[in-house]
């Protein structure tokens, strides 16, 4: 059977951003099929993981909105209770980065890769900002980051080869 926190980290591991876009939560559907007994620390940390789900659902509805800024104060929250939830880090990073606070982007991104070195997209939107900072040669290191933990192709390696391309481009005239 797979314990609740397990089922908390993939959901805040970069799945549940696919899986808020269709309408439900990984935890909420994972809850569906697990019977939590009388164990009172079993319902206490499924009631903080649906509210953390629920919690960074709405930070990335924000995040959607183009609400940053309120998007910044739900994730802090969620960073001060789980200080190891590197989604969270990682979406703090991108809503700093969009409001073009690139060094408060670095710090998360680095933050949320200290946590998980092989979050994709933390490595993918981080390399973004450094190409926003004209830094081509960490931008490049991050995608062969990507390269290594994306064995076989995946979207934010994609991503980052290709905003990679567009920048050189760019340079080039």
């Amino acid at each position: 059977m797979l314990k609740l926190k397990s089922i908390a980290r993939a959901a805040c591991s970069g799945t549940l951003l696919a899986t808020a876009s269709l309408g439900y939560s990984l935890v909420s559907t994972a809850d569906q099929g697990m019977t939590v007994g009388t164990d009172e620390e079993a319902v206490v940390e499924k009631n903080d993981a649906n509210r953390e789900s629920s919690t960074l659902s709405q930070a990335l509805v924000a995040i959607e909105d183009g609400r940053y800024d309120e998007a910044i104060d739900t994730l802090l929250v969620i960073t001060t209770v789980d200080s190891e939830n590197a989604e969270a880090f990682n979406q703090l990073g991108y809503a700093n980065s969009r409001l073009q606070n690139y060094e408060e982007a670095l710090t998360y991104y680095h933050r949320a890769l200290n946590i998980d070195p092989n979050h994709a997209g933390a490595h993918a939107y981080l390399g973004k900002v450094y190409l926003e900072m004209d830094d081509l040669i960490m931008a490049e290191h991050h995608l062969g980051q990507l390269d290594l933990i994306c064995l076989f192709g995946c979207e934010p390696f994609y991503n980052l080869k290709e905003a990679i391309s567009l920048y050189r481009y760019n340079q080039n005239g």
